[in-house]
């Protein structure tokens, strides 16, 4: 692995918080769909209480784990988040896979865990998703080439 100074890792690391379609996602339970309207507006930590307490009523739901992860890092509890997105990807093939697997590797770049990053990043370039580009971009940054 590579030095990469502090700076730039916190440069690499950012991200964009992922949308929230709330006509697609109609489904969800109120304390979720309430939750998500924070989430909608930017009110990550109004979001992330709302989302905390509906994971506890409904632990199996990967999407309201998802959400409250992204929450957790962009309020600065990064160590929660990480678990969380681990947990998401450890729910095998569903919708937020890939997603979940991005933010991690984000997540885990700004810890400076360059191999942890890497990996979650390789899988998702092998998945050939919609996150693939993304992927293969912020990897060349991270991994040097031979």
């Amino acid at each position: 692995m590579r030095h990469i100074p502090l700076e730039q890792l916190a440069l690499l690391a950012r991200f964009e918080p992922p949308e929230y379609d709330s006509a697609a996602n109609a489904q969800g339970s109120p304390g979720f769909r309430a939750a998500m309207e924070h989430y909608r507006k930017g009110d990550y930590a109004g979001a992330g209480s709302g989302l905390r307490t509906d994971v506890q009523a409904h632990p199996d739901s990967v999407e309201e784990r998802f959400y409250l992860a992204i929450c957790l890092l962009l309020t600065n509890d990064r160590p929660g988040g990480i678990q969380l997105l681990k947990d998401v990807t450890a729910s095998g093939n569903t919708p937020y896979l890939e997603s979940a697997r991005f933010y991690l590797a984000k997540a885990l770049l700004s810890e400076g865990n360059l191999a942890g990053a890497d990996l979650q990043l390789r899988i998702i370039i092998e998945m050939h998703g919609k996150l693939e580009k993304q992927a293969q971009l912020l990897h060349a940054q991270i991994i040097p080439r031979p």
